[in-house]
């Protein structure tokens, strides 16, 4: 075991607690709002809907990976078992065959925020106006369907939605068993600290959607102090 490697201080720690149980809540209560059955499917959402979720999944995702690496920063992290080169080299035995594949699988939720994307902020081309052409040839044929883009997204447009609905079951699942999740994020820090060029954990600034005004002002200021702190508990480690 590795010793621990930062402290929280009162004010920050008990911060922690409040935020933990405060998303604890939201993150119930929007895979509740969803109404999932057993097989936590739901496929089709109107486009209002996704945007308001993928909106609130957006910001308890980021204060979530913040709070799990805060937690388990201030426990010794587990000091994994180094492999040698022969036995790196060496196959190990193949896994068993389940007896029957899972029809419905669980979504597992990601330790890492995700990297942007790099035609994902690029500013889009003005799209061309479609050429005027004729919408009635004869009087005894029906209209011709119309083509795509011709009519602009409509807030109640039905859009697939079965993606985000699985990342709202797997941050529910985060709050619903932390043991397991604390394990896994102690787990990646140990592997990172291992590792000569880790990959970045979390990202050095918040995106635009978590920082807006229109969010409530404590909660904003709250998930700033906590990715700031984060943010100085992950140099640390690193430089430990």
């Amino acid at each position: 075991m590795i010793n621990p490697m930062f402290s929280l201080s009162d004010s920050l720690r008990s911060l922690v607690i409040v935020s933990w149980r405060r998303a604890d809540y939201h993150a119930h209560e929007l895979a509740g709002s969803l109404r999932l059955g057993l097989t936590l499917c739901r496929p089709f959402l109107k486009r209002a809907e996704c945007a308001l979720l993928k909106a609130r999944l957006v910001r308890l995702e980021m204060l979530t990976r913040r709070l799990l690496v805060l937690m388990v920063l201030e426990q010794p992290l587990p000091v994994l078992p180094v492999r040698s080169r022969d036995q790196a080299r060496e196959p190990g035995p193949r896994p068993a065959r389940p007896a029957r594949r899972p029809l419905f699988t669980r979504p597992v939720f990601r330790l890492s925020d995700p990297r942007p994307r790099p035609g994902a902020i690029a500013p889009r081309p003005p799209r061309r106006a479609a050429a005027p052409r004729p919408r009635l040839l004869y009087l005894d044929q029906p209209l011709p369907p119309p083509e795509p883009g011709e009519y602009p997204p409509r807030p109640d447009d039905l859009i697939p939605a079965q993606a985000l609905v699985r990342r709202a079951v797997a941050l529910r699942d985060v709050y619903a068993d932390p043991a397991r999740h604390i394990a896994r994020m102690a787990k990646r820090l140990a592997q990172d600290l291992g590792a000569p060029e880790p990959a970045p954990l979390l990202a050095e600034e918040l995106p635009p959607i978590v920082r807006s005004r229109r969010q409530d002002r404590d909660e904003r200021e709250a998930m700033q102090d906590i990715h700031a702190v984060a943010l100085k508990a992950l140099a640390h480690a690193d430089t430990s």
